[in-house]
């Protein structure tokens, strides 16, 4: 290994300099040995390969732990968290023993008590169910359980999903889904539901969409605005980008092609993949296409030509003007 990718004093290696294992760095966060692997693979955790090893830097870990706590502060805001706390432990009790019409009812107090469907769907129930998740990759729960909960959360957006609907001049058509061999769509499903709520038509595809279909969607829809491509794992990130390539030669440069999901680490990611822009989470989808829309209607400070008055309503002027280049000739 190269020396210059740690600092040597009086033959004791720095703390910052550190190097540690992938199972060193998954005990460190407290995740089972695959889930730090498959940060290394995505390279959302830096490391390096010495004589076959993976070889992460202490001080690259620690990075990776402030960018993680950073992207939990923006997901959960504090003005809400007191609020939606008291509410994901006993969802999750719920939702692990599949049962979904306490789950619901957890659900409703918290609407009751003043949540609204964003706060429900992007605090609550997204953030308990990424619990559940974590607790699988950790190898706490078993797989089963997970699909089990997943599969209960599903049924409660079909519930909650009505309560979306916004009444009123619709602001234009979203396209969303996954690419092939994406197998996530719930976090489409709640996403197309909150577009809704904020005025768009949605049209969702759902999960694991064949690129020429994607692109036939996206051709054919009228008034189409914006595209969604939701990645969550690593194994899509490939065909993802083929549906990219094809979409922007469909569909041109003017309309806006956003990516999002797990799998996509940061804006570089995004374009590197072919994408204009990264959408962080649902909210940061919302306020990207508010942004637009925003830049689209005209400015209410703009000054407006004044109308001349009818013919017979004027009097004429008894000043003599000079004849203008546009006037007839007399």
């Amino acid at each position: 290994m190269d020396n210059d990718n740690f600092s040597i004093d009086d033959g004791v290696r720095s703390a910052d300099d550190e190097l540690l294992s992938v199972e060193e760095a998954a005990s460190i966060l407290e995740v089972h040995y695959m889930t730090a692997y498959r940060y290394v693979k995505r390279r959302s955790l830096e490391a390096t390969q010495v004589n076959g090893q993976w070889q992460i830097r202490r001080t690259d870990l620690d990075e990776f732990v402030r960018r993680r706590e950073e992207r939990h502060l923006k997901a959960v805001d504090s003005r809400d968290a007191r609020r939606t706390a008291d509410y994901h432990s006993a969802l999750r009790e719920c939702l692990i023993e599949s049962d979904g019409k306490a789950a619901f009812e957890v659900l409703q107090s918290a609407i009751d008590a003043g949540a609204d469907m964003e706060e429900v769907y992007l605090d609550i129930l997204g953030p308990v169910l990424a619990g559940i998740g974590e607790s699988w990759a950790r190898g706490e729960i078993d797989i089963s359980v997970e699909h089990r909960a997943t599969a209960v959360a599903t049924r409660l957006v079909g519930q909650l999903s009505p309560r979306c609907v916004r009444r009123g001049r619709r602001r234009g058509n979203v396209l969303i889904g996954g690419p092939a061999g994406e197998r996530h769509s719930l976090a489409l499903a709640m996403l197309g539901d909150l577009l809704r709520l904020h005025g768009w038509d949605v049209s969702d595809l759902g999960a694991d969409t064949p690129s020429n279909s994607f692109v036939h969607a996206a051709s054919s829809i009228a008034n189409l605005v914006a595209v969604g491509v939701s990645v969550t794992a690593d194994e899509s990130l490939d065909s993802a980008a083929e549906l990219l390539s094809m979409l922007r030669r469909a569909i041109g440069d003017d309309l806006p092609v956003l990516v999002g999901g797990a799998a996509i680490r940061d804006v570089a990611h995004a374009r590197s993949l072919g994408a204009d822009h990264f959408a962080e989470g649902a909210r940061g989808f919302i306020a990207f296409l508010d942004e637009q829309s925003n830049k689209r209607r005209p400015s209410s400070d703009a000054p407006t030509a004044k109308k001349k008055p009818s013919g017979g309503a004027a009097k004429p002027s008894t000043k003599k003007k000079p004849p203008s280049s546009g006037d007839a000739a007399n």
